[in-house]
């Protein structure tokens, strides 16, 4: 497959390693009550399946069935363009995207149906390195400093990598069957995975071990064993503390890491929870699924703070954006929906 050299590229950007190392800015104040639908982009050209976004470059970039990924930059998404938010558009692998991830650094990962995993290196806009995997992915995440990669999916292992080298590290083995969601913590220490069977694991990363299954069982045991379902959606709050864990049945739970235990449960979607985003606050708990809603919550209390409603089919993935001012999402009925949860302005 040929590269287009640049494509991607964001003039000005830049070196990105020093932009990185800046004290974060204070967080814009927002009032998700408020949360209403700013924009709406179309032109994937077929069912759109995973986000990926990287907050100093403030770029967005969407997995498409067609195997295409669309990316767009700092005006499409401030609604500075007008129109239809024209993508720069990369033709990636022959076959679905299945999962993106990018962290801090120049490195966007994407994995595909073909059983490839595309390194692309985000400074040339082009792919540095692509691995071949024997069997299909359905789950990538990585660290927030850019430098390790999670791959996981039918051969019930967790695959880390060297984003700087492009070579698999230490595996990760535990689960019993497919892992279908993966998730690092803040400080790219801890990893979540998740499966099919609705069995999740809190790992160590540096030291390439189990920590602990969660929700830890609660003692002593129940005289029947709770019906389990498959882990679809898993996101660490910002400080580290807390596990967001979306389920096919429709329900998150929300989960102490210390203990294991799950602290409560936030019901209200009435189909599988396909995606779940932590606003950098960590006031904010965001989620969408298979019912075609997007979903913001209070997860101090796990009351809702808004249902957001015009999606036309299943709601895949989202993220948070423009410093959290913003969330975007994903969706089968191929387009990208952008909500704003600034405050209104008085008229």
């Amino acid at each position: 497959m040929r590269g287009v050299v640049g494509l991607f590229v964001i003039l000005g950007a830049g070196p990105l390693f020093l932009l990185a190392q800046q004290p974060a800015p204070a967080l814009p104040p927002i009032n998700p009550a408020a949360a209403r639908l700013e924009q709406t982009i179309t032109g994937l050209g077929g069912p759109g399946f995973c986000l990926a976004y990287h907050p100093v470059r403030d770029m967005l970039v969407a997995g498409c069935e067609s195997g295409t990924l669309h990316a767009w930059n700092k005006d499409v998404l401030l609604s500075i363009r007008t129109g239809s938010g024209t993508a720069q558009v990369q033709s990636a692998h022959q076959g679905a995207v299945v999962a993106l991830a990018w962290g801090g650094g120049p490195i966007l990962a994407s994995a595909g149906s073909d059983r490839k995993i595309h390194f692309w290196n985000m400074d040339e806009g082009k792919i540095a390195h692509s691995a071949t995997i024997d069997a299909p992915i359905k789950a990538l995440d990585m660290s927030g400093d850019g430098k390790t990669l999670a791959s996981a999916g039918e051969d019930m292992a967790v695959q880390l990598w060297d984003t700087a080298t492009r070579k698999p590290s230490a595996k990760l083995v535990g689960h019993k069957d497919w892992i279908i969601c993966l998730a690092f913590s803040g400080d790219g220490k801890q990893l979540v995975s998740g499966d099919i069977d609705g069995s999740v694991i809190l790992w160590d990363v540096p030291g390439a071990k189990k920590l602990k299954d969660l929700p830890t069982p609660p003692s002593p045991p129940p005289k029947e064993t709770p019906s389990k379902f498959p882990a679809l959606a898993l996101a660490f709050s910002p400080d580290g503390k807390s596990l967001a864990l979306g389920s096919a049945d429709g329900n998150i739970q929300l989960i102490n890491i210390a203990d294991g235990k799950v602290v409560r449960a936030i019901p209200g979607h009435t189909s599988a929870v396909t995606g779940l985003a932590f606003h950098p606050s960590g006031n904010v708990l965001a989620s969408c699924s298979k019912d075609r809603t997007v979903r913001l919550w209070n997860p101090a209390n796990a009351q809702s703070f808004k249902v957001l409603e015009g999606h036309g089919a299943w709601v895949e993935g989202l993220a948070f954006i423009g410093q959290g001012t913003r969330l975007a999402s994903v969706s089968a009925d191929q387009t990208v929906r952008i909500w704003d949860l600034t405050e209104p302005a008085k008229k």
